[in-house]
C-alpha cells in the first residue's frame, strides 16, 4: 500500500494536520485542506476511509471537492495510519471518534462555517450513518460501497463461500471478535439510523461487489422517506474499483449533489418565530 507522502506528493497538496484526544486516549490523526481560494467556500465536507485504508487516501477526492468549494477534513479511523488503537469496531467507539474531530475542526475553522457533508467509504459509511442522528448539522452524504447490517455482510460472506458451509460458524466468527475488538456485530446497523436524520442520502455501489453486496444500498435507500435518497448502481465496478475508479461523470454527480443540498441549506430563510 502507498504510504500518506505518495499521495500528499501525487495531489500536491498541502494539508495542515492536527489531532485529537479520544474518549478511551488514544490520539486520532487528522488533516484538513481549505476550500479553493478560486471559489465561494460551501462548508466542511468530512471524509470517513474504509478498511485498511488511510485518511491520505482521501486526498485526491478531497482535492476535488476543495476546488468545489468545500473545506475538506480527513483523520484516520482508529487501529489505521497514524491514528492509535489497535482494531476497527465500526461505528462503536468510532462515533464519538468522529464527533470529537468534527467539534475540533469546528474550532480551527475561522471563517464562515457553511454546511456539514460527507462523503464516506465502505467502512466509513457505516461509522457515518451512525454518526448522523448525533449530528444533525450535516446535511447531505455521498456514501460508497455503503454498510446497511455488518451481521448481513459477515452472513452473506460465509454463504458465499463453499457451498454456505460456513455460515454455521457465524456464532463463533461473532465470538471472536466480541472477544479481539469488543463488540458485537449484530450491534453494527447504518440502516437503523437512516429514520434518524434528516440528511440527503447518495447511496452509489458497484454492481460486482463481492465484500458488500449491492442488496445492503438497496436496504439503506428503501429505509430513507420519500426524497430522502437515492441510488446509483454502476455496473461491472467491484468494492474497490467503486471509490478508486469512479467514473468522471459519476463522481462530478456526486459533488454537486453535495454542492446543491450545501448551497439550498445556506439559502434557505430563518423560520418566523
Amino acid at each position: 500500500m502507498k504510504d500518506g507522502a505518495h499521495w500528499v506528493k501525487e495531489t500536491r497538496t498541502r494539508p495542515e494536520r492536527f489531532e485529537v484526544t479520544a474518549a478511551d486516549g488514544i490520539t486520532l490523526s487528522a488533516l484538513v485542506i481549505e476550500a479553493s481560494p478560486q471559489v465561494s467556500k460551501l462548508g466542511t465536507c468530512y471524509l470517513f476511509h474504509g478498511f485498511g485504508n488511510s485518511k491520505e487516501q482521501m486526498l485526491p477526492t478531497a482535492k476535488e471537492l476543495s476546488a468545489a468549494g468545500f473545506r475538506c477534513v480527513a483523520w484516520d479511523s482508529r487501529g489505521h495510519g497514524k491514528s492509535g488503537g489497535e482494531r476497527a469496531t465500526y461505528g462503536t467507539h468510532e462515533v464519538d471518534d468522529a464527533l470529537r474531530v468534527i467539534a475540533a475542526s469546528r474550532r480551527m475553522d475561522h471563517g464562515p462555517r457553511g454546511m456539514e457533508t460527507i462523503w464516506a467509504y465502505s467502512m466509513g459509511t457505516a461509522v457515518a450513518l451512525q454518526t448522523l442522528p448525533s449530528w444533525p448539522e450535516a446535511k447531505a452524504a455521498v456514501l460508497l460501497a455503503p454498510i446497511a447490517d455488518l451481521e448481513g455482510i459477515l452472513r452473506y460472506q460465509a454463504e458465499k463461500r463453499y457451498h454456505g458451509a460456513m455460515t454455521a460458524l457465524l456464532p463463533v466468527v461473532r465470538s471472536s471478535v466480541r472477544h479481539a475488538a469488543g463488540f458485537d456485530p449484530r450491534s453494527i446497523r447504518p440502516v437503523d439510523a437512516v429514520k434518524h436524520t434528516d440528511a440527503k442520502l447518495l447511496f452509489i455501489h458497484g454492481s460486482d461487489d463481492g465484500t458488500v453486496p449491492p442488496v445492503q444500498s438497496e436496504r439503506l435507500l428503501d429505509a430513507c422517506r420519500p426524497g430522502q435518497g437515492k441510488r446509483i448502481v454502476l455496473p461491472r465496478l467491484g468494492h474497490g474499483s467503486v471509490m478508486w475508479d469512479l467514473p468522471d461523470v459519476t463522481k462530478k454527480e456526486a459533488i454537486t449533489f453535495l454542492a446543491n443540498e450545501a448551497q439550498k441549506k445556506a439559502h434557505r430563510p430563518a423560520a418566523i418565530r
